[in-house]
């Protein structure tokens, strides 16, 4: 079990089998600067580095499912934002930027996981220095109050 759900259950064990009665909520927000990566024991090149990329040549009736499930595979990322962000890096490679148009013999630049999340979340200069100064940030957020 992890330790999220062991601390969930402690939880739920204290408000439902103590004579314990708490006058204050108790929230718990989880802060999502670690992220939980899944199994990195995987043969997925994009899991293990972070930055890795790749390129691949279409080849006839190939569609970008299955490049995106050969190279990236099934279970660890949401197909929708990743064919987006392929779409982004090749905009000659697709007819009118349509993931589901691919053209054959076209070099298809696949992007790496911190090169997607940066399409993604747009960083200011502001958010980078709190960053470089708060470097001691713990994995959850605890607030006690109503």
């Amino acid at each position: 079990m992890k330790k999220n759900q062991i601390f969930y259950l402690c939880l739920v064990f204290i408000f439902f089998f103590s004579k314990i009665s708490f006058s204050e909520p108790f929230v718990v927000l989880e802060y999502r600067g670690n992220i939980d990566r899944g199994d990195l024991t995987s043969d997925n090149s994009f899991l293990k580095d972070l930055n890795y990329n790749a390129k691949h040549v279409v080849v006839k009736n190939e569609t970008l499912s299955d490049i995106m499930l050969n190279y990236y595979g099934s279970k660890s990322f949401n197909n929708n934002i990743l064919s987006l962000a392929i779409v982004h890096f090749n905009k000659k490679a697709f007819v009118r930027n349509n993931p589901n148009y691919l053209y054959s013999g076209k070099k298809l630049y696949l992007p790496s996981i911190n090169e997607i999340k940066d399409l993604i979340i747009k960083k200011n200069n502001n958010e980078e220095n709190s960053k470089k100064n708060n470097s001691s940030i713990t994995s959850q957020i605890y607030f006690f109050g109503g």
